[in-house]
């Protein structure tokens, strides 16, 4: 079979086909939706006509319509793929057809010239969901994709935790994230990111790290004052936990402290009182990531009461 992979904005038929190939793909797998076909046409046509989400098309000989793939950009340097793309159709070269998708998104991000990086992040509700991308994962790492971390999505019942009084040492200050400047940050927290297990920021380049902090600190983005709170030791930043309201529950993320200053309580003083005022503001919950292989951070978070909802798994392929 001829493959030819195509950008542009799809029609209404377009996404219908599309829309089709998606369903019947994705049945009897742990991707199959009670969306409607026409909700998911509807919503493939919108994804072409962002500005931020790039869709490709792959057509066979006869220009039929027969698998797709998006990718979009969250900010400078680094494109995201969300997990379980492409989507081809049930025919004999349905794996070519998936390698040359993947592919094409690479060559997109090296025409664009503005990216450094391209991310797939897959979310396993289930082992199910495990298993059904553990098919699809062989195929990135053909097209050079690497494996970066993976990380627990955890979760607190902040109506059910009892949180202890600690008495913070002598010699440190807490802060608000709104009293403290992004410059006073960016050099202690690369310094923690850079000795922690947290695989995600250790598999980016300086740029993007860069990049990342920028955007993990960002004022102009709602975040809750009461629970981004900021450790300073003679004037200097040694610790932060930063908390952003979302639709389902305040976030926690980034967390950060500085080897030298870990292993004296200051982590549990800081967590505690987050989930305090959090819980003074009549949050029901609160949700946070963590790396897999992060397991002191893991009993820490255990202790107030998160419990694992789901994982995450990401891979990346750079062009340089």
């Amino acid at each position: 079979m001829k493959i030819g992979i195509q950008s542009k904005e799809l029609t209404k038929e377009d996404s219908q086909i599309l829309a089709h190939i998606t369903e019947s793909a994705r049945k009897g797998t742990p991707m199959e939706s009670k969306m409607t076909v026409e909700t998911l046409a509807t919503n493939i046509e919108k994804l072409s006509k962002s500005d931020e989400y790039h869709v490709l098309t792959a057509t066979d000989e006869k220009e039929n319509l027969v698998g797709w793939t998006y990718y979009y950009i969250a900010f400078p340097l680094m494109a995201f793929i969300n997990g379980y793309y492409p989507v081809v159709d049930d025919v004999n070269d349905s794996e070519r057809i998936t390698l040359s998708l993947i592919e094409a998104s690479k060559q997109d991000i090296v025409e664009l010239g503005q990216h450094s990086r391209l991310e797939i992040e897959t979310i396993f509700y289930s082992e199910a969901h495990r298993a059904h991308y553990n098919k699809l994962v062989d195929s990135y790492r053909d097209c050079g994709f690497k494996f970066a971390a993976e990380e627990i999505h955890m979760k607190s019942d902040l109506r059910a935790i009892e949180l202890p009084e600690i008495e913070l040492p002598q010699g440190y200050l807490v802060k608000k994230l709104s009293e403290v400047s992004y410059n006073q940050l960016v050099q202690p927290a690369f310094h923690t990111l850079k000795n922690s297990k947290e695989g995600l920021f250790l598999s980016l380049n300086h740029a993007e790290q860069e990049t990342t902090l920028q955007y993990w600190f960002d004022k102009s983005k709602p975040y809750i004052d009461d629970a981004s709170l900021i450790l300073q030791r003679d004037g200097n930043v040694v610790g932060f936990v930063i908390t952003r309201p979302t639709d389902d529950a305040p976030e926690i993320g980034p967390v950060g402290l500085l080897p030298e200053d870990r292993g004296k309580g200051l982590a549990s003083y800081l967590l505690a009182n987050v989930l305090e005022n959090l819980k003074n503001s009549d949050a029901e919950s609160v949700e946070l990531d963590t790396t897999v292989i992060n397991h002191t951070a893991q009993k820490l978070y255990r202790k107030y009461g998160f419990e694992d909802v789901y994982y995450k798994q990401f891979y990346y392929w750079s062009p340089s």
